[in-house]
């Protein structure tokens, strides 16, 4: 009697993810599938990953090793039309998309789930012509990822974030930008962000009513600057109420325009300004997961 079929893994890992645990981590990862009888092979390059996956038939599974930012380079590198089924074994700073899927930080039990989870939709968001998995941010914050990231010398710590926020005021500059969202103009303001879950920033519940899978981005606005209110606005948005701040707007969108953006984030990374239009992908991900509560 014939078994099931082998399954062919791709294993995509960050060396700088986790300060040198993703590498550990995909190790394990392919005796442990292997040890299954699966045929899993190492790919570290994104460049690499995407020429992998042009020329597979059919596609392998694709298991990431990292954190947010190494599932959004992966996601990238996948082809659109046919992407692969996902895995995520988290070791990054964040794992804002594990910890929205249920999936568990601890490596054998997401070993596990990588291996016999059910298969979970995923909204995938579009930026012009970029991907992001669960937040695009103008304003302050994406000032501050800027920040990081300009300053970043080898594996991101949270340190970094918090050293930088606590010195946004001698940098950031909180220009206006004006916000469309299924054709109503908002008008000015000095933030938007636009959430495809969630969570924020590791296990911040930012924006309950955010749900990765409703074919919905949920569309924060404030109007006035941060900096001068951001203990309250901090403070707001740890208990999840940034929405009741009395210059805050929170809507269900398809789409939104953003012009006139001076800092952009996606997914915490700083991407291209300018005139920006957001919206969900056609062709969610699809990832292994625990099954739904």
């Amino acid at each position: 009697m014939n078994g099931p079929p082998r399954r062919d893994l791709l294993l995509f890992a960050n060396p700088l993810s986790g300060r040198g645990r993703s590498l550990r981590a995909a190790q394990l990862a392919g005796e442990f599938a292997t040890a299954r009888g699966a045929r899993a092979e190492l790919v570290t390059d994104r460049a690499e990953l995407a020429a992998r996956l042009a020329a597979a038939d059919p596609l392998p599974e694709l298991w990431v090793i990292g954190g947010d930012g190494t599932l959004a380079s992966a996601v990238h590198a996948c082809p659109a039309a046919a992407r692969p089924l996902l895995a995520l074994l988290p070791t990054g700073t964040g794992n804002v998309v594990a910890r929205s899927l249920g999936i568990p930080l601890s490596l054998p039990r997401a070993l596990a789930v990588a291996w016999e989870g059910v298969e979970r939709p995923f909204d995938l968001g579009h930026c012009n012509d970029r991907l992001f998995t669960f937040m695009a941010s103008a304003g302050l914050d994406a000032e501050i990822a800027a920040e990081v990231a300009r300053r970043r010398r080898g594996p991101m710590r949270r340190s970094d974030w918090v050293k930088a926020a606590l010195r946004a005021q001698s940098y950031a500059e909180e220009r206006p930008l004006r916000v469309r969202a299924d054709g109503v103009d908002l008008g000015r303001v000095a933030f938007a962000a636009l959430f495809n879950c969630g969570l924020y920033a590791g296990s911040f519940r930012v924006c309950p009513p955010a749900r990765f899978d409703d074919g919905w981005l949920h569309l924060l606005v404030l109007r006035e600057p941060l900096r001068p209110r951001w203990l309250r606005v901090v403070v707001a948005a740890a208990r999840g109420r940034i929405d009741r701040l009395p210059d805050a707007r929170l809507l269900a969108v398809r789409r939104a325009e953003l012009r006139g953006v001076t800092a952009l984030q996606l997914d915490g990374d700083p991407a291209p300004a300018g005139d920006v239009v957001v919206s969900l992908d056609a062709r969610p991900l699809r990832l292994r997961a625990p099954p739904p509560p």
